[in-house]
């Protein structure tokens, strides 16, 4: 990969056509860090005021991103690639570059994203794994976030299929670092099956809670369809489904996700934004609210199925709205 593509899908305050200008008017990464921000606005046709530019610094994070690409043999795909993901080439301002480990080509099969929050109950636990495994075993490609709740139970149910490439694992950092921790086997098994972990951020780049959200949207892209199985108020599944509609694509929700177990979970969770004025405005981004404007409820794969493929296209009507990550 060259150092200079590393460089501009670092610089989160251009967009993907910008980068590709830039790109047209350096020849190296060297020329690229001696140039100063209004050298950078005279070239875009655009005033960028910001303190995130700084050359030399930039050059020697991308040196390093380089030497980790090299010892952890990570690959990338460009956004003019043949290999980049057809839907997500579809999206305003998609990825410059898709960083990976495993098998790009999971993402060239028919995918479904499948999203919840980290507190599931044990029902749509069981319900998840077996929604994927069934997904996996009718050759999709299972996409979700590999965090602790719902993805790690449908990356766990897609492996459990025996199917190679079943899934792939969006994450929010540079791919050297597994976040959480804690799923590093996990990720392992995802690799062992010729699976895919990828995120848009350069090697050595660390999580932070903006990452999650922009990650999301990812997640959303790369799928004709997003499952929410379980989101609380305030969860972060209900940004990546805001996501989804956002890009034209259909959203469904979990039967599971209302069972009492889950309800009590909502409730919980409703009372913790309630006891404060700065996230009761939380309290408007709800699951039933899209189920409300049209958002179908599927009990299994095999319903899911049904209602994609007997009305494609119909459940996108569903009005988005500003969403607030919250479930860290």
């Amino acid at each position: 990969m060259d150092l200079v593509d590393i460089a501009l899908t670092s610089l989160s305050f251009l967009t993907l056509k910008e980068k590709i200008l830039l790109k047209k008017n350096i020849d190296s990464l060297d020329s690229l860090a001696v140039l100063s921000i209004k050298d950078i606005s005279s070239i875009i046709g655009r005033v960028i005021n910001t303190s995130l530019w700084n050359g030399r610094e930039t050059s020697v994070c991308v040196r390093k991103s380089a030497a980790i690409m090299e010892a952890q043999h990570i690959n990338a795909v460009h956004y003019e690639d043949c290999d980049y993901p057809a839907l997500l080439r579809e999206i305003v301002n998609p990825p410059y570059i898709l960083f990976y480990r495993g098998n790009i080509h999971s993402l060239q099969k028919e995918c479904v994203s499948v999203v919840g929050t980290r507190n599931v109950c044990r029902e749509t636990a069981q319900e998840t794994f077996d929604f994927a495994h069934d997904a996996a075993c009718d050759s999709l490609t299972v996409v979700s976030g590999n965090a602790f709740g719902i993805d790690s139970f449908a990356h766990k149910g897609a492996l459990s299929s025996g199917v190679k490439s079943c899934t792939a694992a969006i994450l929010p950092c540079g791919i050297d670092t597994i976040v959480p921790s804690g799923h590093k086997m996990l990720v392992q098994k995802i690799l062992e099956s010729e699976g895919l972990i990828a995120s848009e951020y350069i090697p050595g780049c660390p999580a932070v809670p903006w990452r999650f959200v922009q990650r999301n949207r990812i997640i959303a892209a790369l799928s004709p369809v997003t499952v929410v199985m379980q989101a609380p108020p305030g969860s972060g599944a209900l940004i990546t489904a805001s996501f989804a509609l956002d890009f034209n694509r259909d959203v469904m929700f979990h039967e599971s996700g209302f069972c009492p177990e889950a309800l009590k979970i909502s409730q919980n969770k409703v009372k913790r934004l309630s006891s404060d004025k700065k996230t009761k405005k939380k309290l408007e981004h709800s699951s039933e609210y899209y189920i409300e404007a049209g958002a179908p409820v599927i009990r299994d794969y095999a319903e899911y199925k049904t209602v994609k493929y007997d009305a494609p296209g119909t459940h996108s009507k569903v009005v988005s709205r500003q969403l607030y990550f919250t479930d860290l």
